[in-house]
Parts: C-alpha cells; sequence; structure tokens
C-alpha cells in the first residue's frame, strides 16, 4: 500500500513538473515572439486538460500580444463560465476590459482577483504580477487605458514576496518605460538578471539613444543583445536587431545575413520570414525587388503583415520616387501599428511621403517625430540627418521645415546664418516663396548691414510679382544695391542684378527714364561690358534721341545672378 502511494506520489509529481515546464516553454515562446508557437503549447495542455487556468490565461495572453482581442475575451469567458472566480481568469477578462475601454470593470475584476488569491501571507504574487501586467501591457501614451501607477503599486509589492521571479521586474521595467523613466526602467530589467527579454528591453531603451549612423555607440546596446541570446539562445527578436545594426549601421551585409538565418531558425515559419531578405535588397537599393517581397508578404498574409512590412513599402518606394504610392503604405503602417512599434522615423518618412502640398501634415509629423525624444542633442541629430536626407531627395521644402524645428529647438545656440542658407534657401527651391522672404526678413533683422537677407528677400518677393506690376522685390533690391556699391568687387553679381531690375522697373512700371538710366549707370560700374546693362542703356539713349514716350520699352531680358 505505502509503495503504491509513492508511486501515485512520484507520478503526480512529474505530471505537474511537465505541466510547469510546458507553461513556460509557451510563455518563453510568447516573449520571444513565436507566437504559433506559444499558441500549440497551450492549446495542447488545454487538450489535456480543459480545467488548467495557467493555459488558459497565457493562450488569452498570446492572442492580446497579436492584437486579436476578442479571441482573448472568447477564451476568458468560456473558462470563467465554469470557473467563475479563479483569480487568474479574473485578471484575463480585467485585461480585455482594459483593451476594451472599460477601467472601472476592470479595477473590479483585479481588486476581486487579489481578494480571492489572499492567503495567510498576503496577496500572491503571481496574481500580483498578472494585474500589473494587464495594467502595463494596455497603457500607451495616447490611450493611457492601463493604470501605470496602480500597476507599479502592485508590481513592487510582487517584487517584495517573489524577488527572484524576473518577470515580475520585466513588467517593472515596462512600466517605468512607459512612464518615460528610462533610469528606473533600467534598474528594474537588471533585477530580472539573466532574463532574455529583460535583456532586450534594456538594449532597446540604450538604443533610442543613438541611431545607425553611429555605429561606433552601440557598445551597450550590443553588449545586452548579445547577453540576451545568452541568456536564451533561440531569443529571436535580439537576432533582428543584430541583424539590422550589421546591415544599416554598419554595411557588412554578409554578418547580417548570418543574423538573419538565425532570426528565421529562432521563429515560426512564416511568409513574413522574406522581409529580412527585402530588407536587405532595399539598404543596396534595388527597390524594385524589395517591393515586389514586400507585395507577395501581404498577399500571404490576406492583407495583414506585421506593421515593418508596410514601413518597407513605404521607404522602397520612397527609394524610387514614388511618393504617392508611399503616402499610401505610410497611412496603412500608423493605421496598422500599435503605438509601441512607431517610431520617430516613421513621422519622417510620413512627411517625406506624405507632406507634398499639404504643409501642416509635414510640420505635425516633424513635431511628432521629435517629440518621441526628449533629449535636445538626439532630437537635433535626428533633424539634422534626415535634412541632408531630404535634400539628397531633392525635397527642399521638407529639408526647410526640419532645420526650421531645429532651429528653433535650439534657441540661443543657434548661428543666424542658418535663416538663409538652411532655411530660406532651401524654402526657395522648393517653389514656397512666402516663407523663404520670411526667413531671410528675420535675418535682417539680427545682421541688417549683411547684404544676403535683403538678396534672398528679394529674389523670393520677385518670384511673387514676376510682372513687377506691384513692386514688391523693389525696396529690397534698393537695399542689395547699396550694399553692394560698399564693396563692388565682392558683391559684383548682386549689384549688377539689383541694378537691371531697379532700372527695368524704373522704366517699365514708373515710367520713370531718368531713374532708369541711373540705375543703369550704377550697373555699369560692377561691369562694364554687361550685355543686359549695355542693351538698356542703348535703348533708353535711342528713345531719348527720339524723344517718343507714346510707346515704352520692352523689358530686356535679365540674366539670372
Amino acid at each position: 500500500m505505502m509503495k503504491s502511494a509513492i508511486v501515485l506520489f512520484i507520478a503526480a509529481f512529474l505530471t505537474i513538473g511537465a505541466t510547469a515546464q510546458n507553461i513556460q516553454e509557451g510563455v518563453n515562446n510568447l516573449y520571444a515572439e513565436r507566437y504559433q508557437s506559444a499558441q500549440s503549447v497551450f492549446e495542447k495542455l488545454l487538450a489535456a486538460n480543459p480545467n488548467n487556468i495557467d493555459a488558459v490565461y497565457w493562450l488569452g495572453q498570446t492572442h492580446i500580444a497579436q492584437n486579436n482581442i476578442l479571441a482573448a475575451k472568447g477564451i476568458y469567458e468560456k473558462a470563467l463560465s465554469t470557473n467563475g472566480n479563479a483569480p487568474l481568469l479574473l485578471v484575463g477578462i480585467g485585461h480585455v476590459d482594459l483593451l476594451e475601454g472599460r477601467k472601472p470593470e476592470a479595477r473590479q475584476r483585479f481588486e476581486s482577483a487579489l481578494t480571492a488569491s489572499k492567503g495567510r501571507k498576503g496577496n500572491d504574487p503571481t496574481i500580483l504580477n498578472s494585474v500589473g501586467r494587464a495594467n502595463v501591457n494596455a497603457y500607451t501614451d495616447k490611450s493611457k487605458l492601463g493604470d501605470l501607477d496602480y500597476g507599479i503599486a502592485k508590481l513592487n509589492e510582487a517584487a517584495q514576496l517573489a524577488p527572484n521571479n524576473p518577470e515580475i521586474f520585466l513588467n517593472l521595467g515596462n512600466a517605468y518605460r512607459k512612464k518615460h523613466n528610462g533610469s528606473e526602467a533600467v534598474q528594474a530589467y537588471r533585477k530580472a538578471v539573466n532574463f532574455a527579454p529583460a535583456l532586450y528591453r534594456t538594449a532597446m531603451l540604450y538604443k533610442t539613444q543613438t541611431n545607425y549612423r553611429q555605429p561606433d555607440a552601440w557598445s551597450v546596446v550590443l553588449d545586452n543583445l548579445n547577453n540576451a541570446i545568452t541568456a536564451d539562445p533561440r531569443f529571436a527578436p535580439a537576432y533582428e536587431e543584430l541583424y539590422y545594426y550589421n546591415l544599416l549601421a554598419k554595411k557588412d551585409f554578409a554578418t547580417a545575413e548570418g543574423f538573419a538565418n538565425k532570426y528565421i531558425t529562432s521563429s515560426d515559419q512564416s511568409p513574413e520570414n522574406d522581409y529580412l531578405r527585402a530588407q536587405t535588397l532595399f539598404v543596396q537599393n534595388k527597390f524594385t525587388e524589395a517591393i515586389n517581397i514586400g507585395k507577395d508578404i501581404i498577399t500571404q498574409t490576406n492583407n495583414n503583415p506585421r506593421p515593418r512590412v508596410y514601413r518597407l513599402m513605404v521607404y522602397s518606394y520612397l527609394g524610387s520616387k514614388d511618393t504617392t504610392t508611399a503616402c499610401q503604405f505610410s497611412n496603412e503602417f500608423f493605421a496598422k501599428a500599435d503605438e509601441e512599434e512607431i517610431l520617430g522615423q516613421d513621422y519622417l518618412a510620413q512627411a517625406s511621403s506624405c507632406g507634398k502640398g499639404n504643409p501642416e501634415l509635414l510640420r505635425s509629423a516633424i513635431i511628432k517625430a521629435v517629440s518621441m525624444d526628449s533629449v535636445l542633442s538626439r532630437q537635433v541629430g535626428m533633424l539634422n540627418d534626415a535634412a541632408k536626407d531630404a535634400k539628397a531627395a531633392g525635397q527642399r521644402l521638407l529639408e526647410a521645415e526640419l532645420n526650421v524645428i531645429s532651429y528653433r529647438l535650439r534657441d540661443t545656440q543657434v548661428n543666424h546664418t542658418e535663416l538663409i542658407n538652411d532655411i530660406s534657401l532651401p524654402y526657395f527651391f522648393g517653389g514656397d516663396y512666402e516663407r523663404a522672404d520670411s526667413a531671410a526678413k528675420q535675418y535682417i533683422a539680427v545682421a541688417p548691414d549683411s547684404i544676403y537677407g535683403h538678396y534672398w528677400s528679394a529674389l523670393a518677393l520677385e518670384r511673387l510679382d514676376p510682372e513687377m506690376e506691384k513692386g514688391l522685390a523693389m525696396p529690397a533690391y534698393q537695399k542689395v544695391l547699396d550694399i553692394s556699391m560698399i564693396d563692388k568687387e565682392r558683391h559684383r553679381s548682386q549689384g549688377v542684378r539689383a541694378a537691371q531690375l531697379l532700372a527695368i522697373y524704373s522704366f517699365n512700371i514708373k515710367n520713370d527714364k531718368t531713374a532708369a538710366m541711373e540705375f543703369t549707370k550704377k550697373g555699369l560700374e560692377f561691369d562694364p561690358e554687361n550685355a543686359n546693362l549695355l542693351n538698356i542703356k542703348n535703348t533708353l539713349e535711342a528713345q531719348s534721341k527720339s524723344n517718343s514716350t507714346a510707346k515704352p520699352a520692352p523689358k530686356t531680358p535679365v540674366k539670372k545672378g
């Protein structure tokens, strides 16, 4: 009898151990974004035991991770119909309540779960952790569906009761990260010790402090990614980030391909695994090939790929100079991406693709991009890099808008010549002459004796009044001529242009031959052999000899200076 009892005890112990191991296997798959594998593990456990509460809870969490809230809700409601007081299920359905905007109902579920699970030593750390997880997961800066302070309080209580549970510290780190408290987040992640998801999240926090143009500044990011892989050799997200680093920062395509293969072997089989191949083609400027792969992924996933595929399509179409189609995919990206998946560069891509002819969207997108980071040096670095890219792509208005925001951010740290070189000129060559003139006038206010503000103001106003009927540019050209006369050699081209246009305006619009001749003579002081000025002079002299004023002189072609 005793022997049989021992055998039964050992069998039960082994069964419990196997179940716990399988649950953890599923959880590991979930954290490593192997959602199909995670779902398979939990469904097999439930097939063997429909009352496995842990399996029900984590299956619901797997659906939530894939934004399938309805599936999670159905699973939790079905389980609650037979296990109505199960604390973990109450937390699960409370999580769904949060995501569907029912905060009071969610809080009631959480408190009921905590009450039902409370023992002689206090609250159950597992339930405290799951309550914290639900509130942190549901919270975004945009929706604010979860309660971060409530979640942090429960997670800190759980940490006191179960200081060796790394998931508690992962969730606590996530909570501080969403409160934009990076230092507290890192401290919490470090308390998870060698837990791959926490190491990965630490790497992602440090990643926000650098960019792919600074590959030598990635040491802390790389250390944490490599440590995540050491902790879990199948942690796919870390391989993906190492792939991007080698692809985009180091331009080491061979090493990047190696990490891509490791990512694929550590992931569920999916059409989306071809995404990395498309990304590699994109970096090599093979935009058409990248686009074709992206289209295949979208088709094979029934128009429901991960948002990153739409991001790839945006950049690939931008590379192909097709901003219209790029804008369509940018809109798709923002419609389907979670807030946490959106990067500052995504807003800049939206500005590049959708901003033409829509200055309000242009400025709004850039401001959103800047707001993703609160550190001035990184904000300015991102704007400067984006402005260089915009200029190289011929998007001068975007370049100007980026430089305007950079200029405003730096306040007293600016060089005022940026108003001309980085703002007025890009606006001018982008065709926004009013803003080109405005920037030039801002420069005039701080440097009234410099010719450049007056000159670019004159050029912009000339484009706004091409027939010179309103004389918009004439006061500015008069100032250009006055300053040019002080140093005729240095400002020769500006002086010639100003004199020509003032002469033509005086005669054709004002019908003042005397003023026209005076401006012409001043222009010839800069360049006595100038063909345009000599032609104007000859025309004026000929009309003076004939004493005819009935027919005005034709406008003389002017060389652009």
